[in-house]
């Protein structure tokens, strides 16, 4: 896993890309929020991506009615699913343009997790060539 630091939401469209490139499945985009434990995490590639927030702590529990009107506001289709050790996952999948995926990230950032443009993010990229 490749990690990029010192960025801010200004930059998720170049990360959203690099994603989209992505040949053969299983590549997946975390992007955090500074030191917190906050994030968000894609995967995908260049026919579209599943946004998902795990719902297993309480902070990430806490967020769910925030994510839901969010995502509803964008016109995102929620889908619950759960993990192969029960985890369960709020899903939404976002189709191209690479823009629009950005946009919903950082409008995702924004509200849930208060982040600002001065806001420090770091990006975590796996499974590409």
């Amino acid at each position: 896993m490749t990690q990029f630091r010192g960025h801010s939401i200004i930059d998720i469209p170049v990360f959203v890309d690099q994603l989209m490139r992505a040949v053969g499945g299983g590549a997946f985009l975390i992007i955090g929020v500074g030191d917190s434990d906050d994030f968000i995490q894609l995967s995908g590639d260049a026919t579209g991506v599943q946004l998902d927030f795990p719902m297993v702590t309480a902070r990430q529990q806490s967020k769910e009615l925030i994510i839901r009107s969010v995502a509803k506001a964008e016109g995102l289709v929620l889908v619950e699913n759960y993990g192969s050790d029960g985890t369960r996952f709020l899903d939404f999948d976002i189709e191209p343009p690479a823009q629009r995926i950005a946009d919903v990230c950082a409008t995702m950032l924004r509200q849930v997790f208060d982040v600002s443009d001065r806001s420090e993010l770091f990006f975590e990229l796996e499974g590409l060539d």
